[in-house]
């Protein structure tokens, strides 16, 4: 379980996210994207870690209110664990994100093509992701039409990127460039109506995925 950093979890409270609202009855499925390429920090505070917690807690809550949860997990093999409740999927679940790392060159549209068939009707989707790419937002939208709910949780790479401790400073161009693309993400989040989440590094979750 040591990929989940629990004692920061617990540090923080941060295991349960009471503030993170589902739809009322629906059940959920969690598209976590580990692409390589996007991810940025270093130890706990990368993105990698916050959205593996992220993807825990939101898990978590969803496991404790009896909801049926699955997961599909964009890492180097991607692994899929359908959706089902109870306690043995709390273990299967924390189980795989305890092993799971960033090692994927699959970018996050070509995920959410292969998942939509494991949607229901009345469920939600949640992605959690470090992309600032906007093409997945339309595949993402689509799903309302086969009444699949949606919601986004998106790590802000250029935070990330300046709040790491070590390694090399991102230059101002490379800053300007991450912010254009993040100005373009949220656009398109906006544009299309998606409930989104913004995280930063340094926040404790429940505080940011409330509202």
């Amino acid at each position: 379980m040591n990929r989940i950093h629990w004692r920061s979890t617990a540090r923080h409270g941060e295991i349960q996210v009471k503030e993170f609202d589902l739809e009322q009855t629906a059940d959920a499925w969690i598209v976590l994207d580990l692409q390589r390429s996007v991810q940025v920090g270093r130890g706990d505070d990368s993105t990698t870690e916050v959205a593996i917690r992220a993807a825990a807690s939101i898990a978590d809550k969803a496991i404790n209110e009896n909801r049926a949860v699955g997961m599909t997990v964009n890492a180097g093999r991607t692994a899929i664990l359908p959706a089902d409740r109870g306690g043995r999927q709390h273990q299967k679940i924390m189980q795989l994100l305890a092993a799971v790392d960033a090692d994927s060159a699959t970018p996050l549209v070509e995920t959410l093509v292969a998942s939509v068939a494991r949607l229901r009707r009345g469920m939600t989707a949640v992605v959690i992701t470090a992309s600032m790419d906007p093409s997945w937002v339309r595949p993402l939208a689509a799903l309302r039409q086969r009444g699949v709910g949606c919601v986004v949780v998106s790590l802000d790479a250029s935070a990330f990127a300046l709040a790491a401790d070590g390694g090399p400073r991102p230059d101002a161009a490379t800053l300007d460039a991450q912010a254009k693309r993040a100005r373009a993400l949220h656009h398109a989040l906006a544009e299309y109506e998606l409930r989104s989440y913004f995280l930063e590094p340094g926040r404790a979750l429940a505080e940011q995925l409330a509202g």
